[in-house]
């Protein structure tokens, strides 16, 4: 700058609004030299790392007058001017870009603006240009990984993550995103040690990385640790509602129900909003048969789930929220919230599977439970029975070998039968694309020991929802649920994002074979009384709620000497009940407890009682399907729910719809009927044994042929459409 020719006492061309003596021209003796681009950057770059930003913006600004072309200066203008105006940031930054295209710190600040924007296609391209000049830098590294995973690219974001560690081993936003990604590939083992090193640094004790520990170590197996890390985290973080609420998650995972109550109602206590907490805690309490607000529980359940989005931040359990009485408005809410934890970034396409004229359409099953379980108490029959000239059979087993009976008769019942509980959920996928797979279908759903990852990588044109999971799963990638016209009325379809895939007479299969020949125990034998009209519901503890329960107890007082057959499920569940009826004037000697059993004893039994009480909302399934096995009469109500409908769809498949009721009153009136007129009671019992024969409840051939048409009828729909 020439400053000759400018008047001492005339405003200084840099726009300070001081006279130029006093400004750029001050050269007399004693005074400052005059001030260059330079020495006005460091002055503003320490004034920007002293916190004073005002300082700063001004120098900098003064040294861009002097040297409009610094890059330096416009980059930290820049960030000057980031917390107040975001758009003159931007400009700044693109400005210094305009000046030197491979700037990396101008291309690192605009990719973080992206990324803060969520534009992270944006975002990805600045941050690799900055790469280019800055190879190594850690943070730039870690912010792309970021972008990557949010793109769907876990693969490419691992690698940033890494990259950046491999830079900077202690970063710690790339410790804790590693963490995740390897978590959401289910490497376990390595985020408990990714975890270890992120709590070994000072500030490393966040309650996130310590409950993504313990659910870690919780998928391996060792629970004992889990609960151990949650306790700790609790205890440093007392008022953390989400450590509270999954270390009564844990409990009751491992059936501790009465230790979950405290942290449950301490995460409650301090999020009264979080409908995860309120399920948890109803549920635990259903367990329990401890009905003390139970109904204040669900109430508020209902209120907060009716309307898409209301409950919180963590979506409430699919699976628990079946057993409870909320409208089939809510229990849909609940299944796309639980959905949406699986969703990918991007929609994947559905597999070409293209059939030769010669060729088998083949047909797959996803399941966790070829084991001692109930689905497959229902189900070895069918398979055994499918007709493999006109299905190629495949089953996926997701839990370890261990060679139990269910499991070698499932082997000898398929045609393909391949344990993939090692596998990751993207390997599963991508095995059943190669199997070639036209039809998969998901026995687990929302479920124990589930790998619910699997379905959203489209690994099959079409994809069923069957059995294992019974209501909606929420999810786009399910194009059926495997059903019948009882079980989901076309009415009730908009509770469904499903299809429904209607079977001609009932969904459920029925293994005959469970059946053991020879007479059935006698009562005795079964701890009953010889001559007592003998109530039964051998449906697990937590479907029994308080007004099913008053039903029976009124029938238990207007039924002179009867008692009511129920399954042991645990000791505070028994005790439980039996001081509710005490409360409702009935003696808890009335109650009679039945211990758990294998699966043909316990068929067999049945034919000990005389009429089975269904529960409400969720009734009984496959012990409904036990107990007209064994000729024993079964009573239901059913609603509008998916779970209380299936016991009245097999009573209609066995020719006893008179048995189907469809409210309290009605349902109360009947049992009382059929307790109290053993002439009725003894027609029906009747019309069950000779229905048992022709009906087509229990016959599997049938049953088969039903199934192998259709799903030769949607392939066919399928193909006319593609």
């Amino acid at each position: 700058m020439n400053t000759t020719a400018i008047a001492r006492n005339a405003p200084c061309p840099c726009g300070s609004g001081k006279r130029f003596k006093d400004c750029h021209g001050a050269t007399r003796a004693g005074r400052q030299a005059p001030a260059t681009a330079d020495s006005l950057l460091r002055e503003a770059q320490v004034a920007f790392s002293a916190g004073r930003s005002t300082t700063a913006l001004e120098l900098t600004r003064r040294a861009l007058e002097i040297d409009p072309s610094d890059v330096a200066a416009w980059n930290l203008l820049g960030e000057c001017l980031e917390p107040t105006d975001a758009g003159a940031a931007s400009d700044a930054w693109w400005r210094a870009l305009e000046i030197d295209p491979d700037n990396a710190e101008a291309s690192f600040h605009l990719g973080n603006r992206n990324l803060a924007h969520a534009e992270y296609g944006a975002a990805v391209i600045h941050y690799e240009r900055a790469l280019s000049r800055a190879p190594g830098h850690a943070d730039l590294l870690n912010n792309l990984g970021l972008c990557y995973k949010a793109l769907g690219a876990t693969e490419r974001a691992e690698a940033c993550y890494r990259a950046a560690l491999a830079a900077d081993r202690e970063h710690a936003e790339a410790l804790i995103n590693l963490a995740n990604v390897l978590f959401q590939r289910e490497a376990y083992a390595e985020v408990v040690a990714t975890s270890d090193r992120v709590l070994a640094r000072p500030q490393g004790a966040r309650g996130s990385i310590r409950l993504l520990r313990a659910l870690s170590l919780e998928r391996l197996g060792d629970v004992a640790a889990s609960e151990a890390g949650l306790q700790e985290a609790t205890k440093n973080r007392p008022d953390d509602a989400t450590l509270q609420a999954y270390l009564g998650t844990l409990y009751v995972r491992t059936q501790r129900y009465t230790e979950a109550e405290a942290p449950l109602s301490r995460s409650l206590a301090l999020a009264p909003d979080s409908a995860y907490a309120l399920s948890m805690l109803a549920h635990a309490r259903q367990h329990r048969c401890a009905w003390a607000s139970l109904g204040a529980l669900f109430s508020r359940l209902e209120a907060l789930l009716s309307s898409e989005g209301g409950e919180g931040p963590v979506p409430v359990d699919a699976f628990s929220a079946l057993a409870m009485p909320l409208s089939p408005l809510a229990q849909l809410h609940v299944a796309k919230r639980w959905a949406r934890m699986f969703t990918p970034v991007r929609r994947i396409a559905r597999p070409v599977v293209d059939i030769a004229p010669r060729e088998r359409l083949r047909v797959a099953f996803v399941s966790a439970n070829f084991r001692d379980h109930a689905t497959m108490h229902l189900s070895a029959e069918f398979w055994e029975k499918i007709d493999r000239s006109r299905l190629e059979m495949f089953a996926y087993s997701l839990r370890a070998d261990d060679d139990n009976p269910f499991q070698r008769r499932a082997k000898a019942a398929f045609e393909h039968f391949a344990d993939v509980s090692q596998e990751s959920v993207a390997g599963i996928a991508q095995r059943i694309r190669e199997d070639r797979i036209a039809i998969l279908v998901d026995r687990n759903g929302y479920t124990l020991n589930a790998r619910e990852g699997i379905f959203p990588l489209r690994p099959a044109p079409i994809q069923i929802n069957c059995i294992g999971f019974p209501g909606t799963l929420g999810a786009e990638w399910y194009d059926y649920i495997f059903t019948d016209r009882f079980s989901l009325p076309e009415a009730l379809q908009r509770f469904y994002t499903e299809r429904p895939l209607y079977m001609p007479h009932m969904a459920f299969p029925s293994d005959t074979t469970r059946m053991p020949g020879g007479p059935p125990p006698s009562r005795a034998a079964c701890g009953l009384p010889e001559e007592a009209f003998v109530f039964c519901c051998f449906n697990n503890a937590y479907k029994i709620l308080p007004e099913i329960f008053a039903i029976w107890m009124r029938l238990l007082a207007a039924v002179s000497g009867s008692v009511l057959w129920l399954l042991d499920t645990s000791t505070d569940a028994k005790e439980n009940l039996r001081r509710e009826a005490e409360r409702a004037g009935i003696d808890a000697g009335r109650l009679v407890f039945a211990p758990v059993v294998p699966v043909g004893a316990h068929v067999a039994r049945n034919a000990a009682a005389d009429l089975f009480l269904d529960t409400y909302p969720y009734g009984a399934h496959t012990t409904a399907n036990d107990a007209l096995l064994a000729g024993l009469p079964l009573l239901t109500c059913a609603g509008e729910t998916l779970v209380s409908r299936i016991a009245g769809s097999q009573l209609a498949a066995i020719g006893l719809p008179e048995l189907i009721t469809t409210g309290f009153a009605e349902y109360e009136a009947l049992a009382l009927k059929l307790a109290t007129e053993p002439a009725l009671l003894k027609r029906y019992r009747e019309r069950l044994a000779a229905n048992r024969r022709t009906s087509p409840l229990f016959d599997m051939t049938r049953y088969a042929c039903d199934f192998e048409d259709a799903m030769q009828r949607i392939w066919a729909e399928y193909e006319t459409q593609r």
